[in-house]
């Protein structure tokens, strides 16, 4: 049963991708007789809500569909069936760093960022203090992208979608980068924003993170959903069902 109004509604959402190499002339070697057309179903009839101020955390294996799933509901690839709904902004931070353009000073990113992000005109000197700010850079912003470390470059991506004015942020392993004391920062971040109702959908492997910021948890395997539903009980079926497939 649907929530009456959820920030995000995912319904039978499926995405194929054909595996063979013939690029633009496969659909007509395919209609002229050929070989049938190879597909592999990277999410396969997945469906579920999420409502404000919640997280959602997505697990699964390597391939289980958890990456593609995040780049549909970001509008970085179409799903082949099935839709997602999404009220309100979104933002998407899809790798470490993602969203950073390497030649441009983090000041300069800052000002792309905004508007890429839709951060009202009014608000941008407000952004931009608050990025600086959370990214903890200081002096390095005046200086191009790519002679930041992988964690500087990391903090000031996770920083630029962190501080825009979405309703929900799509967050793809990037927990992982900078030092501990940059990722304490953002944990109080994620707490504080969903106490304000900004939702959440998590990628992640680890799942400590996960059981300590999520609501509920989407088990994925093959591309097809094994369970959803309360965040502790989608743990334990992610945990029997990666022991099921090692035995």
């Amino acid at each position: 049963m649907l929530c009456e109004n959820p920030i995000l509604e995912v319904a039978n959402l499926s995405k194929d991708y054909p595996l063979s190499g013939m690029g633009s002339a496969r659909p007509l070697y395919h209609r002229l007789g050929g070989e049938p057309i190879k597909i592999r179903k990277a999410l396969h009839d997945v469906s579920f809500t999420l409502n404000p101020g919640q997280a959602l955390g997505v697990m699964g294996r390597n391939g289980s569909g958890k990456s593609t799933l995040l780049k549909i509901l970001a509008g970085v690839v179409d799903p082949t069936a099935g839709e997602a709904r999404i009220r309100g902004q979104i933002g998407a931070l899809l790798e470490a760093g993602s969203g950073a353009h390497p030649d441009l000073s983090g000041w300069d990113n800052m000002k792309l960022a905004a508007r890429l992000l839709g951060v009202p005109k009014l608000e941008r000197d407000l952004y931009y203090e608050q990025t600086a700010r959370f990214s903890d850079l200081g002096s390095k912003l005046a200086e191009p992208a790519r002679w930041y470390s992988s964690g500087q470059f990391a903090r000031l991506g996770f920083a630029m979608a962190a501080m825009a004015p979405t309703d929900l942020l799509l967050i793809d392993e990037a927990l992982a980068a900078g030092d501990a004391r940059f990722q304490l920062k953002c944990f109080d971040f994620f707490y504080a924003a969903k106490a304000q109702g900004r939702s959440f959908v998590f990628v992640s492997h680890a799942l400590p993170v996960l059981r300590d910021l999520c609501d509920n948890g989407l088990v994925l395997q093959d591309g097809k959903t094994v369970y959803t539903g309360p965040i502790e009980q989608a743990i334990e079926r992610y945990e029997t069902t990666n022991l099921d497939i090692r035995n």
